[in-house]
């Protein structure tokens, strides 16, 4: 059993770290010029859901920190 939960634990890590690296490969992306996905206005506006108290926010203020301790 405790392998199990191990091995979620591990999978999930790595999940968030894929999505982590494609969040900061889309910020590089959109500051080069191509803008396939506006990230930073999304980001921007999830903060904005934070400072308006939603679940949304939330997610993204932990991003944002995650992203500035990397």
């Amino acid at each position: 059993m405790n392998n199990a939960f191990k091995s979620l634990g591990d999978f999930i890590s790595g999940l968030t770290g894929l999505v982590m690296s494609l969040i900061g490969l889309g910020i590089v992306v959109q500051i080069a010029g191509f803008e396939f996905v506006d990230v930073i206005g999304s980001i921007t506006g999830w903060v904005g859901e934070f400072a308006n108290g939603g679940f949304v926010g939330l997610v993204a203020l932990l991003i944002v920190i995650a992203l500035a301790k990397k």
